[in-house]
């Protein structure tokens, strides 16, 4: 199998966190329930959603600064063998990839740490000062991961094909349909079902060791 890019997803797969957002609402003391349910029922967009999910945080504060942000979603653990696992991919010169609905504050540090190459999440906006402005920038929308993948990849002249996509949650389920080798690091099996392949497990290893045995059609 002719393998050019792996794809995780950031939260629950590469981070321990399951989700870079409720991080943020759980510091600021807000529920957010509300904004899902109306994004997921199609009365808002992504867009929307983003802007309505901010202003929560300005309930509590009048003014949230950069940094303040950073300190929230830094504060992270990476998945046992996250570490091996995306050295191990480039070793055998595979590239790598973030897509994630999360923050890109933290993807770009997970990025940063891990070295992956290529990161597509959602950007929070701030001010000349630092602080930050209500909404953000929706890359990607949680309901259309596999859009944007199959976007970026035509641009990039990379066919779904050869494109190994790692998810665990049920949002990603339309990724695992999309034409990309799906892994479920999950052990739900209605998600996992779904997906080429899973891997129960809280470790990355396996998955790594996976990937390029397939890439060198040696599984």
């Amino acid at each position: 199998m002719n393998v050019k890019l792996v794809v995780f997803d950031m939260d629950g797969v590469l981070v321990k966190s399951r989700s870079s957002w409720e991080k943020l609402h759980k510091h600021f003391g807000v529920c957010a329930r509300e904004n899902f349910i109306k994004y997921l029922s199609g009365e808002i967009t992504y867009q929307e959603f983003m802007l309505l999910d901010t202003l929560l945080w300005f309930q509590t504060k009048e003014k949230i600064h950069r940094k303040e942000i950073e300190q929230v979603l830094l504060d992270e653990e990476f998945v046992e063998g996250a570490y091996e696992t995306i050295k191990y991919i480039r070793e055998h010169n595979i590239q790598t990839m973030i897509l994630t609905s999360g923050i890109d504050i933290l993807a770009h540090y997970v990025s940063e740490k891990l070295g992956i190459d290529y990161v597509l999440a959602n950007s929070l906006v701030f001010d000349y000062e630092g602080y930050l402005v209500p909404g953000g920038i929706a890359n990607v929308p949680l309901l259309d991961k596999d859009k944007v993948l199959r976007a970026w990849a035509l641009r990039k002249n990379i066919d779904l094909h050869e494109i190994i996509y790692v998810g665990d949650s049920v949002y990603d389920i339309f990724v695992f349909l999309s034409g990309v080798r799906s892994i479920a690091f999950t052990c739900n099996p209605n998600i996992a079902k779904w997906a080429n392949t899973y891997f129960c497990t809280k470790r990355l290893d396996d998955v790594g060791e996976y990937i390029v045995k397939l890439a060198f059609n040696n599984t």
